[in-house]
């Protein structure tokens, strides 16, 4: 039987399944399996899933090898399982399959090379940020003027709701600083 795979990172709207859950379709997949999670996560539960259905001689489809894994590791690990279940891999994006020599030695290099380039994409970015501390600029959210939160919250003029809506801040944050700071309204 053809099982396909398919990983979004985020819960934002703009990552989405359709493009991943046509292709595995299209290559012929009976069953998919889909979820959002981090590639660097250990914890997929519907690969694992899948993985328990699984028998010898059936295909597991996924578009590209990182959404299996993003470190090299981790992505033959699972192939080594694979490979010990009498599975057979395929990728339609680097367009390989491990029941191969050259398959198997193609997806070492794919995932090498993957790992190489979530680890870059990291290194750029602290990059930037050290770059920009040392510039001066100030990196996180803008902090919010907490110190007339406070005041508001002692006068007892205001409701919390109105407080947090003037200063532009959540109840909870609000009661973070209060607790924070010790400060009691008597």
């Amino acid at each position: 039987m053809k099982y396909g795979y398919g990983r979004i990172s985020t819960d934002k709207d703009s990552q989405r399944f359709d493009r991943q859950e046509d292709q595995l379709k299209e290559a012929g997949c009976e069953r998919i399996y889909l979820e959002r999670v981090s590639g660097t996560s250990k914890d997929k539960p519907e690969l694992e899933k899948l993985l328990s259905e699984l028998g010898e001689g059936d295909e597991l489809v996924c578009v590209s090898i990182d959404r299996l894994g993003r470190s090299t590791q981790q992505v033959l690990a699972l192939v080594n399982r694979l490979n010990d279940m009498g599975v057979i891999l395929t990728s339609l994006k680097e367009n390989f399959q491990t029941n191969t020599p050259q398959g198997r030695f193609f997806l070492t290099i794919v995932a090498a090379f993957s790992e190489l380039e979530v680890e870059m994409c990291r290194s750029r970015v602290r990059d930037g940020l050290e770059s920009a501390k040392r510039r001066g600029k100030k990196l996180g959210r803008p902090r919010k003027d907490m110190d007339t939160a406070i005041k508001m919250w002692l006068s007892k003029e205001y409701s919390v709701s109105e407080i947090c809506s003037a200063v532009g801040c959540a109840k909870q944050t609000l009661y973070n600083e209060i607790k924070r700071r010790g400060v009691t309204r008597d």
